[in-house]
């Protein structure tokens, strides 16, 4: 029985030939992302005995409505399965090659704890920009006795998430801006970037290549004229776009990070907040209020300069942490007035046990010999984000109110990977990795921010009542205070 094979178009040929251990497709829609993945697993199976390869996506649901129902898709297997080459199994989406003995599966990362300790040859990650981040922690170690392992992520970008950082690995000849991220190139990774238009499949001047050119250049009308350009380049241009889908679309590494540590200095005026956590990260932010002067306009600048973050410690434990961190930056104990935290700190527990706060408290009782004012973080959170876009604008000077120092790296990991609920496109998607950006939203929420244009101070959205005022007895506000910038190591 002939069978009609796989003729992958010239840009998917390019890929398959590659010798790179690692490789990361960056591709618009209708590329040919999902039959490029299924066909490199394919020929693994066929032609290699004893190897096990999966193909991923984000939802189990999804590899069965992608791989094993599009007819698109499942028009590259049938004739092996109908010729007896391999078995399907329906329950189990799996492809079993008797000949070398060698399986095809289908998976989903949504479930990912149940897929530890299979040992494999070969992952494709489809969709990479949505499958949980946990999960390539969880699953690729399943490779690590397979000597000639390998693994392709493949697909459309989705913001500033961890496929951009794969796409970087790989980037040998500078196709995927950094936007300022300092990832090291690997010699055994290798990156490509195609747009929709590099699908290949129809000869140039063909019906259906013409017919699906004229598709994406609508698709391109279409977005212009709703205001919507960010998503096409994003979607089919397969473009990493700082704004597309981000809830903060203002944010940039470029302008709102400084590649530089500040030392607080004496008489600074610093604020603290916290986002507790066992399991989920605790995140810790000293954060130093400078009075800025531009052509003779007065605004605060709030630069971000110390973080801790991390999981399984008590606070009498975050307490030294917070100490020796305090230390390193030069934060004396009499300039921090105001800890800025979650609700949650001040409940007491069910076991009758002290509050997180209380707990804190007490620790720095015993290690410093001092307690703090805690202060309750506004339960107000459209108004805590409405605060932080305020605190992201441009300032006179042009640049952001709020800047964020390298020492606070995984603040500036995770800003860029919050979206919007899908429910309500005004709050924050509160599933993704957003203990950092909770954390310090409860303190500049009360921080005053000055509208440099009308020279009043605003706090975001956060309501009246729950303002508080900047102890003015530490004279942030002296005419002679020198600039900030002097104070860099």
């Amino acid at each position: 029985m002939a069978i009609k094979l796989y003729t992958p178009h010239p840009n998917q040929r390019t890929i398959h030939l590659s010798k790179a251990r690692y490789r990361t497709v960056v591709g618009g829609r209708r590329f040919g992302k999902s039959a490029l993945l299924l066909n490199e697993a394919l020929a693994l199976a066929l032609q290699v005995p004893k190897q096990v390869a999966w193909i991923i996506l984000p939802l189990y649901r999804q590899a069965k409505e992608v791989y094993w129902i599009d007819p698109d898709i499942t028009k590259y297997f049938m004739p092996y399965v109908t010729s007896g080459i391999c078995k399907a199994d329906k329950s189990e989406l799996s492809l079993y090659f008797k000949h070398t003995d060698s399986w095809v599966r289908l998976k989903g990362s949504d479930n990912y704890d149940s897929l530890r300790g299979s040992g494999l040859d070969f992952i494709g990650w489809d969709e990479v920009a949505d499958v949980k981040q946990e999960a390539f922690d969880t699953i690729e170690p399943a490779l690590a006795d397979s000597p000639n392992h390998r693994m392709i992520y493949i697909g459309t970008p989705k913001g500033l998430n961890w496929f951009h950082d794969f796409s970087l690995r790989g980037d040998h000849k500078g196709i995927i801006p950094d936007f300022g991220k300092k990832i090291a190139k690997d010699p055994d990774w290798e990156t490509w970037h195609f747009t929709s238009y590099d699908n290949l499949s129809w000869p140039e001047g063909s019906i259906e290549r013409e017919s699906f050119v004229k598709y994406i250049d609508k698709k391109r009308q279409e977005a212009e004229e709703r205001g919507k350009l960010a998503w096409f380049n994003q979607e089919y241009m397969a473009q990493f776009e700082q704004s597309a889908g981000r809830f903060f679309p203002t944010w940039s590494y470029a302008t709102h990070t400084l590649q530089e540590s500040i030392r607080a200095y004496p008489g600074a005026f610093i604020a603290e907040t916290m986002d507790w956590g066992i399991s989920n990260p605790f995140a810790w932010y000293a954060h130093l209020l400078v009075k800025e002067k531009y052509n003779g306009i007065n605004f605060n600048r709030v630069y971000t300069i110390a973080e801790l973050y991390g999981v399984g410690k008590a606070p009498s434990q975050w307490t030294t942490e917070i100490i020796r961190k305090r230390e390193q930056f030069g934060i004396q104990p009499d300039s921090v007035d105001h800890i800025y935290v979650d609700n949650t700190m001040f409940n007491v527990s069910t076991d009758g046990s002290k509050a997180i706060v209380a707990q804190f408290n007490q620790a720095f009782t015993q290690q410093e010999g001092k307690t703090y004012s805690f202060e309750r973080g506004s339960k107000n959170r459209k108004g805590r984000w409405s605060a932080m876009i305020d605190w992201m604008r441009l300032a006179p000077d042009g640049k952001p109110y709020w800047i964020v120092t390298k020492d606070c790296p995984n603040l500036i990991r995770t800003i860029p990977l919050m979206e919007p609920d899908e429910l309500d496109i005004d709050d924050m998607n509160t599933k993704l990795e957003d203990h950092g950006i909770d954390s310090v939203s409860f303190g500049l929420a009360f921080i005053p921010w000055i509208d440099a244009k009308a020279e009043t101070a605003e706090r975001g959205s956060i309501m009246k009542e729950e303002r508080t005022t900047v102890n003015e007895d530490k004279e942030i506000f002296d005419e002679d205070e020198p600039d900030i910038l002097k104070k860099i190591i």
